[in-house]
């Protein structure tokens, strides 16, 4: 019998703290701002209800795993972009597995504001920060600090969370954004899922080079159809079978054929009206 996993409340820092403390950060070094860190004392808050709750000991392990994987692609020395996407993609499952965060807990804004602040804001600034030689401060934006769907760490839990760790991996950072910054499909993991592999499928079967373009293509079909069918009384069966034909709608279109596979005729397209006939339920 597979050990059930208890799921702990993390600590939570309110806006106005957090952004208090980031003007002291800013002014300070990578190397600096790690030595000054002690999570062994800090004066966490957690929200009044909470029972199983993140330990000392439990943030220290998260920060060593998140430093340890960031040393790995260079930290604290600057990298390219491609080395940080790759930092992602990488960081993004161990966040997930290591942290067991109740999803209620992780759907707050203040405790992806602890995180940031007081867990890893030398890897924060590393990852998306510049520095500023004249002001001797950094830039980072505050989406990368303080927004739901942007935050450093918490759009990487919550990208492994719905899309899964190998989707996750594989899908590249346009196509997630694509996906999880619309609520509606990004909020639904079986939709998001089956898109995300979809898309992957498609574009292996294709070889095509305009995957992106597929992708939001067919990114607009769902969400137009979406409209008049809903995918949330589909089973997944239905929904594979659905977002299969979306694929295909948007190939048709942007004449984009898999492999060996053969031609439609014109008159065999699905159509948007023809579709609503399907078994879909209709509303």
């Amino acid at each position: 019998m597979a050990e059930i996993q208890t799921l702990l409340c993390y600590p939570r820092m309110p806006l106005y703290e957090a952004a208090q403390t980031w003007e002291v950060l800013r002014g300070q070094s990578l190397g600096e701002i790690g030595s000054s860190l002690d999570l062994s004392t800090i004066q966490a808050q957690y929200y009044p209800l909470a029972r199983q709750r993140a330990s000392a000991e439990e943030l220290l392990g998260l920060r060593g795993k998140i430093v340890g994987i960031a040393e790995e692609f260079g930290f604290p020395s600057a990298v390219s972009s491609k080395v940080l996407v790759e930092f992602d993609r990488s960081v993004g499952p161990e966040v997930h597995a290591q942290m067991t965060i109740m999803p209620a807990d992780a759907s707050s804004i203040d405790v992806w504001n602890f995180i940031n602040t007081a867990v890893v804001p030398d890897v924060v600034l590393w990852r998306y920060g510049r520095f500023h030689t004249q002001s001797k401060k950094w830039n980072i934006s505050e989406d990368r600090l303080f927004d739901m769907t942007r935050t450093t760490i918490g759009r990487l839990w919550w990208r492994v969370h719905l899309l899964g760790p190998e989707l996750a991996r594989k899908l590249g950072e346009d196509e997630v954004v694509n996906l999880l910054e619309k609520p509606r499909i990004g909020g639904y993991p079986v939709l998001s899922r089956a898109m995300g592999g979809r898309l992957l499928a498609f574009a292996s079967e294709s070889n095509t080079g305009r995957r992106m373009e597929l992708f939001r293509d067919a990114t607009k079909r769902l969400l137009r159809k979406m409209a008049v069918q809903s995918v949330f009384v589909m089973t997944p069966e239905q929904i594979d079978e659905f977002v299969t034909s979306l694929f295909l709608e948007s190939a048709t279109a942007l004449d984009i054929s898999p492999l060996g596979a053969p031609t439609k005729p014109a008159n065999d397209v699905v159509s948007p009206e023809r579709g609503l006939t399907a078994d879909w339920p209709v509303f």
